[in-house]
């Protein structure tokens, strides 16, 4: 049995690449003919399936890992040495460790450097927290029989500041992202008269910046620049951001509209010239390749992986985090739509979900195999 633990909902609507990477995985596996389980937090009440267990109601972390403790006390004496764990967070595991040791194989996956989303709500304040999360993180990985990096520069990152072996040995495979939804609607190049709308599309969290999106705006807008922002999302930043607008001297110019369920997203694109990501730390942003699926130039900030999936100057441009830098990258992707040089991207090809997922599947079976 193949079980993977995530906290989030297989069969909700959730935006975000780990949301879409679970769903992908939950197709993946319904293809492959492997007995699975899906061990999720539930944040829909209308959908049902026979492979998904929930453990927790609604997105709170604390909740579904009280949830997995639960869940592995009740079924610790069920496991056999061939099943397969598949973790999202390092932490996650422990319950696992602690309640059912020597039973199966441990897979662990990084969307991200732990201890960045602590760092972002404290500041300095957890530093002491993380030198004890570090502590754990270095058991948990070396326990681990396999770990994954959604990208290179995350995998060298945790080299250096997890444990330098086990990390050495981790597979690098990006997040998946649903190109279905894209093949439904030809895509084509963003005409003239979307040149100057700018596109958000994220959670509202200290992780994805959005006061640098709304900075870049007033900076286009203080040059006379006819730029309009449409923000999409919601999160813990939302009354924050509702202030931030108030005050704003292109508040005119900027529309939210709040959480859009995934199958939107063609729509939104559609409607709009540029995306723009100012997010301080990512590993690999859905939004990025699924602006290249549209056709729609990308303006962001350096994180992640998007230097592997953007051609600069020609899908896009990466530019500092600071208004001014991300503004004259935005009139450069203006340019680009206004002269007609928008591509598609040569590089999405080794994005397809079949390829990605195969790779997944694969190391289930090498694990499964001994």
């Amino acid at each position: 049995m193949i079980y993977v633990f995530y906290n989030n909902d297989p069969l909700a609507q959730d935006q975000g690449g780990g949301a879409e990477h679970f769903r992908a995985l939950h197709r993946a596996l319904l293809k492959s003919g492997l007995p699975f389980r899906l061990v999720a937090a539930r944040l829909q009440r209308h959908r049902r399936a026979p492979h998904v267990e929930y453990v927790s109601e609604g997105a709170a972390f604390p909740l579904f890992y009280i949830g997995l403790w639960r869940w592995f006390w009740r079924n610790r004496h069920r496991f056999a040495a061939e099943d397969v764990f598949h973790f999202h967070r390092n932490y996650a595991a422990w319950p696992k460790y602690l309640l059912c040791p020597g039973r199966g194989r441990v897979v662990i996956s990084y969307h991200n450097v732990s201890g960045r989303v602590l760092e972002g709500r404290l500041g300095r304040l957890a530093a002491p927290l993380r030198r004890l999360m570090l502590a754990l993180e270095r058991r948990a990985v070396r326990r681990a029989d396999a770990l994954v990096c959604v990208s290179g520069r995350d995998r060298g990152e945790l080299e250096r500041l997890v444990a330098a072996e086990p990390f050495a040995r981790a597979e690098v495979i990006p997040a998946a992202f649903d190109a279905a939804l894209f093949a439904s609607r030809p895509a084509a190049p963003p005409p003239r008269e979307l040149s100057h709308r700018l596109l958000f599309l994220g959670r509202l969290s200290h992780q994805k910046n959005v006061g640098l999106a709304l900075a870049t705006l007033e900076r286009l807008r203080e040059a006379g620049e006819p730029y309009t922002l449409t923000i999409v999302g919601d999160g813990e930043e939302a009354r924050q951001l509702m202030r931030r607008i108030a005050r704003s001297p292109a508040a005119h110019a900027v529309r939210w509209l709040g959480r859009v369920p995934h199958d939107r997203v063609v729509e939104l694109y559609a409607a709009h010239g540029i995306l723009l990501l100012t997010s301080r730390y990512e590993a690999s942003p859905t939004v990025v390749k699924e602006a290249l699926a549209a056709i729609r130039p990308v303006v962001t900030t350096d994180v992640g992986d998007v230097r592997d999936w953007i051609e600069e100057g020609a899908t896009g441009f990466v530019a500092e985090a600071d208004p001014r830098a991300l503004a004259a990258a935005v009139r450069r992707a203006s340019r680009l739509i206004e002269e007609g040089r928008c591509r598609r991207s040569t590089r999405l090809d080794s994005l397809a979900e079949r390829h990605i997922m195969e790779r997944v599947l694969h190391l289930y079976r090498e694990l499964q195999a001994g």
